[in-house]
């Protein structure tokens, strides 16, 4: 990839015992201009500056469950159900139940997805250890694939199945062991890479890993989460990892890559970078980039 040539790597020192790593040397270098942040500690308190930070950098309100499109906000998703601590079925691939509430759908090459904490993780995976292991940012539950370590997040207009992009995703991490074992790869509209981040490593702890891209759109991310699915396979080698919350800008339509898609009224549904007065305006936008 291409060095970028103007980034602002953040890294907040939230308690002595928290690592931190600077993308330059941890990642593949992005080929966009973009801001990072990353944490990694025993504890949601020793990461939480961080994870702060990158909420206000895609500022407030957290828009919730409301219909976009919306101008401005974030989404979040905890995972916690408000409070819930029971262990869902797994869900299948793609994973829909939050597609028209928070405009992210999931898709993995294993089975499907499971909310649960710790000890509802132990019993799906049939792993008593997982019940000491993870440790929850926001409690109650924690989010994995099932028969996979691979998650892709697929983002969409809230209220619609418009798919959508956001300027910025992040997402915590319980008991990444290995430096090399865990990264989120970006996507924009063209299914071109912006980048591969490695998230820091935090034995029995969580880690932080986000990115808010300053003119660029993800379309998609793709998670690896550890080097092994989550399963009763323990070894030296093997570093198991779950999720907790997932943190991402404003899902938006657009923009516009192609002229086609702005005839037969296509130019209504782009919300990025503006919404087009007509046909015209969004076929100028395509051409120019004004």
């Amino acid at each position: 990839m291409r060095r970028t040539t103007s980034k602002v790597i953040i890294n907040f020192l939230a308690l002595v015992i928290a690592s931190y790593f600077l993308f330059t040397s941890a990642s593949e270098i992005f080929a966009q201009e973009f801001i990072g942040y990353s944490a990694a500690g025993i504890d949601a308190n020793s990461i939480k500056p961080v994870v702060d930070a990158f909420r206000n950098a895609m500022g407030s309100p957290n828009n919730g469950n409301a219909p976009g499109p919306l101008t401005s906000g974030r989404r979040e998703i905890n995972w916690d159900g408000g409070g819930n601590n029971s262990t869902t079925s797994p869900a299948p691939t793609p994973f829909t139940g939050f597609q028209l509430i928070r405009g992210a759908l999931f898709t993995t090459p294993g089975t499907g997805f499971v909310q649960a904490p710790p000890f509802g993780l132990a019993t799906t995976f049939n792993n008593a250890t997982y019940s000491t292991l993870f440790t929850t940012f926001s409690p109650l539950r924690l989010f994995s694939a099932v028969g996979s370590n691979v998650t892709v997040v697929h983002f969409f207009r809230p209220g619609t199945e418009i798919p959508a992009t956001v300027n910025a995703f992040g997402a915590v991490f319980a008991d990444v062991d290995l430096p090399d074992s865990t990264s989120a790869e970006y996507f924009g509209p063209e299914a071109e890479s912006l980048g591969k981040v490695f998230v820091p490593p935090a034995n029995n702890g969580l880690s932080f890993v986000g990115v808010f891209f300053t003119s660029e759109r993800i379309a998609l991310v793709r998670i690896t989460s550890g080097n092994t699915a989550p399963g009763p396979n323990e070894s030296a080698s093997a570093d198991a990892v779950v999720m907790d919350d997932f943190i991402y800008g404003e899902p938006l339509v657009g923009p516009p890559t192609d002229k086609n898609q702005c005839k037969k009224g296509g130019w209504s549904e782009f919300d990025f970078p503006k919404a087009f007065k007509n046909q015209g305006d969004c076929i100028q936008f395509v051409n120019t980039g004004k």
